[in-house]
């Protein structure tokens, strides 16, 4: 079944060229790329603003340059093994297709706690894990940001924060299948995919992703030609005024030699704002039925946009918990923290109710540290990009950015 194919109204452009200029002017964000896309062409395009905040001489910012993309890399490794399924190579809910090739994970306890003298309360999960759970932020993993346990943990045991199996071997936050966490899985994800098919990701998106969408910017590795277009990301002074920041953050290092050898399937990739259009595009066209070689099967895009998370309230007020920390969601959608209106599908955060900033109900979205963000909304027949490169906490002026570009996207559109 095809989806609609929305366009923009006769103003439309001049409106969003008129909100960009305007937010980039305003100087409290570094550089912007919006875009939109219906499932047969991009319907928007444009950017402005610094490559480097506040260095006009480094020029100014266009299609070509690169980003670091950080975790909207989660949504392209889910893609992938949604390629698998349709192959036939992978179960998502088979427990022993985990057990067989990360049996790392098998080996993970819950970290409880610590007793006064500081030693780690580790206990045996009981519940096992699924692929389905790696991609959905259910499997009782986390990030050593995210919970003050595995965050000491992580400080005690020093462990790499990229590149090295032991970067995402770190105890379970809490039982599989029991909490929402935001976490490593999907890094693990990555790595099962890579030993199924024997090849690294690099390969495997290169040959399944990167070159039929004509994603031809995009790589886990800084080469010399990404780092001569890549935007510098940004970071706020104490004062809250954008700043470039004076080195790669989260540990990046920008030589290619030295990424890996396991690929980041949860926050690797770089590449250009117009790239993962055309994956937007791609997936949006995946159930059309004149598309030669869908990207993905039917059956998978529809569960791209299914709820799968258990019925279990705790869950759900954890996933509410993250979508308000965000800041750029509808708060009617959060219902007092209970996440009645929200869910979460194997790579993507679900919209269930209409938004007041525009997504329809049914539409899914995930973004990137460095406030990279991305929705599809198939109701619409939508996919559009809202991106820059700073790192700050939430609440954060692009939070705001991206809500207006929503509205203002949608204000402009018709069909």
């Amino acid at each position: 079944m095809a989806l609609p194919l929305p366009a923009l109204s006769k103003n439309g452009a001049r409106s969003l060229d008129s909100l960009l200029k305007k937010e980039v002017d305003s100087r409290d964000v570094p550089a912007l790329f919006f875009g939109a896309t219906n499932a047969k062409e991009e319907i928007y395009f444009s950017c402005d603003g610094d490559v480097k905040f506040g260095d006009e001489a480094k020029g100014t910012v266009d299609a070509e340059t690169t980003l670091m993309m950080f975790s909207m890399t989660k949504f392209i490794t889910t893609i992938a093994c949604l390629q698998l399924v349709d192959e036939g190579k992978i179960d998502l809910e088979d427990y022993d297709l985990v057990a067989k090739h990360c049996p790392e994970i098998g080996e993970l306890q819950i970290l409880e706690g610590y007793t006064d003298d500081g030693k780690e309360i580790l206990t045996k999960p009981k519940n096992k894990i699924n692929l389905l759970m790696l991609l959905s932020h259910t499997s009782g993993m986390s990030y050593t940001w995210n919970s003050a346990n595995i965050a000491r943990w992580g400080e005690e045991h020093n462990r790499p924060p990229w590149g090295k199996i032991e970067s995402y071997s770190q105890p379970l936050f809490a039982e599989p299948g029991t909490r929402w966490q935001y976490s490593v899985g999907i890094d693990w994800a990555g790595i099962l995919i890579s030993r199924v098919t024997g090849k690294s990701l690099e390969d495997l998106f290169k040959e399944k992703i990167f070159e039929p969408c004509g994603m031809k910017s995009t790589s886990f590795y800084p080469t010399d030609d990404i780092k001569s277009r890549l935007m510098t990301c940004c970071e706020r002074d104490k004062d809250g005024k954008v700043r470039a920041l004076d080195a790669p953050p989260m540990g990046r290092i920008l030589d290619a030699s030295k990424v890996g050898p396991v690929l980041s399937g949860g926050g690797g990739l770089y590449g250009t704002a117009r790239d993962y259009l055309n994956l937007l595009r791609n997936v949006l066209a995946s159930v059309d039925p004149e598309t030669k070689n869908p990207l993905i099967s039917p059956k998978s895009f529809k569960l791209l946009f299914t709820d799968v998370l258990p019925s279990n309230p705790k869950i759900k007020a954890d996933l509410a918990g993250m979508a308000k920390d965000q800041n750029v969601h509808d708060s009617a959608l959060l219902t007092n923290g209970s996440g009645g209106h929200i869910g979460h599908s194997p790579g993507l955060f679900l919209t269930l109710k209409d938004s007041a900033n525009g997504r329809k109900a049914g539409s899914g979205n995930w973004d990137g540290a460095a406030k990279t963000y991305f929705w599809l909304d198939p109701a619409t027949g939508v996919g559009a990009v809202c991106c820059t490169n700073i790192m700050a906490n939430n609440p954060d002026p692009h939070n705001k950015t991206f809500n207006r570009f929503e509205r203002t996207l949608y204000d402009a559109l018709e069909v």
